[in-house]
């Protein structure tokens, strides 16, 4: 006997695939209402907060998409504090790995970091000025000494983490929600389970797949900015 089947032609309704560079605040935001089996839109605001809580907690760590040297400013004579009026990130800064000063001619120098108390000391009235060769961060600021003088330099800020451009519509996207969507995704979702919907046994399984997330990101970190060490070997 012959079974004869007979079909309908191409499904034409499949949507098209949203590459990962493509993806949004929106997708991230609808990913994480599916996983939660949210058919309803019941939890449609505790989605979107703890999205955007997931990015502020995982925006403390430091991987291969939140670096940047790109962040300066120019002195100002007889000015050793800078702040937000001297570039905008400086307020938020998560951490300064180096510091240096450049001048016009494009020579570079690394600058030292001292503490707020050692820099408060000596930038007293003795003070003296020139070309900065310390720095210290403290109140949402920069300090810098020797006090600058009337040449121009620019201080430049190797940052690490660095706070990515604050995501405000839905149609916002940046690294956290492309690089990292995985890991904010599991964050979020943990986040549901523990203070939401009071779920511990789905919390724990969110959290175990945040930290399987965030050690890949970590990894990847770790291998594309040559992070291991050279040991010394005899022969």
């Amino acid at each position: 006997m012959t079974i004869t089947v007979e079909t309908g032609g191409p499904i034409d309704s499949i949507p098209g695939v949203i590459g990962p560079a493509a993806s949004t605040f929106s997708d991230l935001i609808l990913q994480v209402a599916d996983e939660v089996d949210d058919t309803t839109g019941e939890y449609a605001g505790q989605i979107q907060a703890a999205c955007y809580a997931a990015i502020r907690y995982c925006e403390r760590d430091v991987y291969y998409f939140n670096e940047t040297r790109d962040v300066t400013f120019s002195t100002v004579d007889g000015q050793e504090w800078y702040g937000a009026a001297d570039n905008s990130n400086i307020p938020t800064l998560g951490r300064i790995v180096e510091a240096y000063c450049e001048r016009a001619d494009g020579e570079r120098t690394r600058m030292r970091r001292v503490t707020p108390e050692e820099i408060e000391l000596t930038a007293d009235n003795s003070a003296s000025s020139g070309e900065p060769y310390s720095y210290t961060y403290f109140g949402q600021r920069v300090r810098i000494y020797p006090i600058p003088d009337a040449t121009v330099y620019t201080i430049r800020l190797q940052l690490g983490p660095y706070r990515l451009a604050t995501i405000t519509n839905a149609s916002d996207s940046n690294a956290w929600t492309t690089e990292a969507f995985d890991m904010v995704k599991a964050r979020a979702k943990y986040i549901l389970y523990k203070d939401i919907m009071k779920d511990a046994d789905l919390a724990a399984e969110a959290l175990n797949d945040y930290n399987d997330q965030q050690s890949a990101l970590k990894a990847e970190t770790s291998r594309r900015n040559a992070g291991g060490l050279i040991k010394v070997t005899c022969f």
